[in-house]
């Protein structure tokens, strides 16, 4: 992992769940190394409104999940897959081994 997303990680922005009824929920498990995200996020005519994530595993999935925070909010859902991609790559991107992390936040939003 970069330093940009090793920068975004150990500040964990948007670490928590968000509470009401109008709130969606989506999970996503690594069988191989354990890693767990729970998203909790707003939508309002097709665009993520806010977003909030819990996680555990290695630190690109917490990485990822930050970067989930920082980007997605104001996307439309059918934009968050590459909207994801691209800041994760402007903020140095993900070694091989870590770009599952990446897919656990789209697999969480059902993407």
């Amino acid at each position: 992992m970069e330093d940009g997303l090793r920068k975004l990680m150990l500040a964990a922005e948007g670490a928590g769940e968000l509470e009401g009824e109008d709130v969606l929920r989506g999970r996503a498990e690594h069988p191989v190394c354990g890693d767990l995200l729970e998203l909790s996020w707003r939508e309002e005519s097709g665009a993520i409104t806010e977003l909030a994530w819990r996680a555990k595993g290695c630190p690109a999935t917490i990485a990822a999940a930050a970067a989930a925070h920082a980007v997605l909010p104001g996307k439309a859902r059918k934009q968050a897959a590459q909207a994801l991609r691209d800041h994760i790559q402007s903020l140095g991107g993900l070694k091989s081994h870590e770009e599952h992390s990446q897919r656990m936040v789209l697999r969480a939003l059902g993407l």
